[in-house]
């Protein structure tokens, strides 16, 4: 078994749910399961809004996380020494560090409040550009290269969303990684640009602050950086907010206690935001949670896992990066 799978296959890390939509599930679902028996490949997708965290909470999650079992899918045969993780944003701490998190999201929720909605599409398209520690590309474990992968959704009127992902250009650390990506590649014998079409298991947002409380919580875990990373950060993936929304967001976020203010920070893309995070003891290595906020428009643009410190199992010096969504557009 490949290291890192059997590394991530203890850890129980955020890292095992994916940030990609329902509809991205169930396709690499049914085609992996197409792949193992070839009787099934013309069987219809289920639509089951469940399907994909049952395969997750087996151990086996779906399109860049953790797949356990002898042979299940083709491993790299080469691997670096460290495995590479994209650079850590540079957080400037706050002066006044008088200002709590509560407060400052309470501030600039007041201030997107009377903003005019503009250019906001409700539909799509949707655009982040997410990676991963443990991201797949054609059924191989990337762990020599950091491969960010532009996603777009659409979502129709009924709900329904069709999508499409496609890799970027491979990042390197050293030569050693280089060298291990082009053995991994030439491995690869499948399109690594796949799309498809599905529904989501939720309806849009409401305008109403508390119902918009009761829409995060769906599906969201008990403490706050399973909200972050399994509910926020899924809705915000196929839905815009416009600006009453948003506001209603960030008040949801400002109840939330251990959340703290990291300080202002350039994003991935080059956008200027503050950083609030929280601390996660829940899996085997601690681990921050952060997301970045536009103070001017209150929009989410981006998020962050960082382990905090090393794991030599995974091949990881901490801190690292281990999993980012980047939003661009929706």
């Amino acid at each position: 078994m490949h290291e890192i799978d059997r590394a991530m296959s203890k850890l129980e890390s955020r890292i095992h749910k994916p940030h990609m939509t329902q509809p991205e599930a169930e396709a690499l679902f049914e085609r992996i399961i197409a792949d193992r028996n070839p009787e099934r490949r013309r069987r219809t997708p289920s639509k089951s809004p469940f399907r994909a965290y049952i395969i997750i909470a087996s151990a086996a999650a779906v399109a860049g996380a953790v797949f356990i079992g002898q042979g299940f899918l083709q491993h790299p045969q080469d691997d670096p020494a460290i495995a590479a993780t994209p650079k850590l944003l540079n957080v400037r701490m706050v002066t006044d560090e008088s200002t709590s998190a509560a407060n400052s999201l309470k501030d600039i929720a007041r201030k997107v409040d009377n903003l005019q909605e503009s250019n906001g599409s409700k539909n799509g398209p949707f655009i982040q550009e997410t990676w991963s520690l443990t991201t797949r590309i054609g059924g191989v474990q990337i762990t020599s290269a950091v491969v960010p992968e532009r996603r777009e959704s659409w979502k129709k009127a009924d709900g329904s969303i069709k999508w499409s992902v496609k890799v970027g250009k491979p990042q390197f650390q050293n030569d050693e990684q280089r060298n291990a990506w082009e053995h991994q590649w030439e491995a690869i014998d499948e399109p690594v640009d796949r799309s498809g079409t599905g529904e989501v298991g939720y309806g849009d947002a409401p305008d109403n602050p508390a119902e918009m409380e009761a829409w995060l919580n769906q599906g969201a875990p008990a403490d706050t950086a399973g909200f972050i990373s399994e509910s926020v950060v899924d809705k915000l993936m196929t839905n815009h907010l416009n600006p009453q929304q948003r506001a209603a967001l960030l008040r949801v976020l400002a109840t939330k206690s251990d959340l703290t203010t990291a300080g202002e920070v350039t994003d991935r893309s080059g956008r200027q935001g503050v950083a609030y995070s929280i601390k996660d003891l829940s899996g085997g290595i601690p681990a921050e949670h952060m997301i970045v906020v536009d103070p001017a428009s209150g929009k989410i643009l981006a998020y962050e896992e960082i382990f905090l410190s090393s794991s030599p199992e995974m091949h990881i010096e901490g801190p690292a990066v281990v999993n980012y969504v980047t939003f661009l557009q929706g």
